[in-house]
């Protein structure tokens, strides 16, 4: 299957025609296999590449199809519109955000971050409404849990949330089930401050359309109803994809943090081979907090991998043990935290909000392999533990090549300083 991929150029093409654009109506036009990346240090139209290629999803979707999604924030009045636009011509749309998705603004922020100022206009008679009954709703999981999750795993723990990213598509254009994965949450500083990334998949006869819809169908009902699950780890191999579905709970009488054993990310690591000096690991990741991930990557570089990690620049989001275990050991390590300038005096922060692993060689017994790993699944323990999130495995070279070739204009663009 070939694949299309937006890089930033491109997206200047693409975002122009969907601002603003009214719903249009179903065409025979097949859906590609894209890999779309945001500029947020670029002109609009690179900054909403992501959101341009969802709007363009929606708008493309026709009568009688249905749109389901998972989302944590929700700020994007153009993304609601579109929603909203659908459901009007007659597309089922059925959305699940996270409780924290609800109020306009997050509690006790300082400054204001807006959170979920999208779900008041989607919950009204007029947007989507909240009729679990009803074609159309809106779904905000309980306010103080995920909507599968429901641990809290200390002290100074938050509780779990549903961080997921996704839209599910029964029908866009000429194709049918397709699957939208992304990193960014749907608010104004995810296209504007932070690199992003996004897949969009048809389903082609691989049953990954079905895998993450049994999963989004659990959401909606654990969301609905009932106390939710500590644990819930699902699954699935379709065709060149795998599903990894969480919150995934340690092995019996060890912590939450002690456990590598029961650690997605160790184990897709596991199946690396160093031999010859030849394999390429590439990391860009918001928050690393995983010691375990970063003993193992550390390993990989002793055995002959070369690894590179771009992560995000805000405080926190690079654990002191993780910090700790990498420094000097591998082959590039760079913190994100650059500024851009605003037009008015003023400058913003660019980091990296991407969850990509990208895995170049010897990989599970064969050579030359190109793997990617990505989703809204960033390497902490929480993540793992506790919230509802999603791993993403694509086993495919060109995919793989348009992440690194995003992994390249990051590392070059000036924002991200090696340490």
């Amino acid at each position: 299957m070939r694949i299309r991929y937006i890089a930033w150029p491109a997206a200047l093409l693409v975002g122009a025609s969907l601002l603003g654009a009214p719903a249009a109506n179903a065409d025979s036009t097949p859906v590609a296999l894209t890999a779309t990346f945001n500029n947020p240090a670029g002109p609009a139209a690179a900054q909403d590449a992501i959101r341009n290629q969802l709007i363009s999803l929606i708008n493309r979707t026709p009568a009688g199809a249905e749109i389901n999604g998972s989302i944590y924030l929700f700020t994007d009045g153009g993304v609601s519109g579109a929603l909203i636009s659908a459901r009007k011509r007659g597309v089922k749309v059925k959305l699940i955000v996270d409780g924290d998705a609800v109020p306009a603004y997050e509690p006790g922020s300082n400054p204001p971050k807006a959170t979920g100022s999208e779900y008041q206009t989607l919950a009204a008679p007029t947007g989507l409404g909240t009729d679990p009954t009803a074609d159309s709703w809106v779904l905000a999981c309980p306010a103080d849990r995920g909507c599968i999750g429901n641990r809290v795993l200390g002290p100074d723990d938050d509780g779990a949330i549903n961080h997921n990213k996704f839209f599910l598509f029964s029908k866009v254009g000429g194709t049918e089930n397709v699957v939208f994965q992304t990193s960014a949450n749907l608010t104004g500083s995810q296209r504007k401050n932070l690199f992003n990334n996004a897949v969009t998949i048809p389903d082609a006869g691989t049953g990954l359309y079905a895998a993450y819809r049994s999963y989004w169908q659990d959401l909606a009902a654990y969301g609905a109803s009932g106390p939710g699950l500590a644990g819930y780890y699902r699954t699935r191999q379709s065709g060149p994809y795998e599903t990894y579905f969480f919150p995934r709970p340690e092995s019996a009488n060890t912590g939450y943090a002690d456990d590598a054993s029961t650690d997605t990310v160790v184990a897709a690591l596991d199946g690396v081979d160093c031999a010859g000096g030849a394999t390429r690991i590439r990391i860009g990741m918001y928050a690393f907090t995983r010691v375990q991930v970063a003993d193992k990557l550390v390993r990989l570089k002793q055995a002959g991998c070369r690894v590179e990690l771009l992560h995000n620049g805000e405080s926190g989001n690079l654990g002191g043990a993780v910090k700790n275990a990498i420094s000097g050991r591998f082959d590039l390590t760079a913190r994100c935290a650059g500024s851009a300038p605003n037009g008015d005096g003023t400058s913003r922060t660019i980091g990296i909000h991407s969850k990509y692993l990208l895995i170049e060689g010897g990989y599970q017994g064969a050579v030359n392999r190109k793997v990617v790993f990505t989703g809204s699944h960033n390497y902490t323990y929480p993540n793992l533990r506790s919230h509802d999130e999603t791993l993403l495995k694509i086993d495919d070279a060109a995919v793989h090549d348009a992440f690194v070739a995003n992994f390249e204009a990051i590392k070059a663009g000036g924002y991200c300083t090696a340490w």
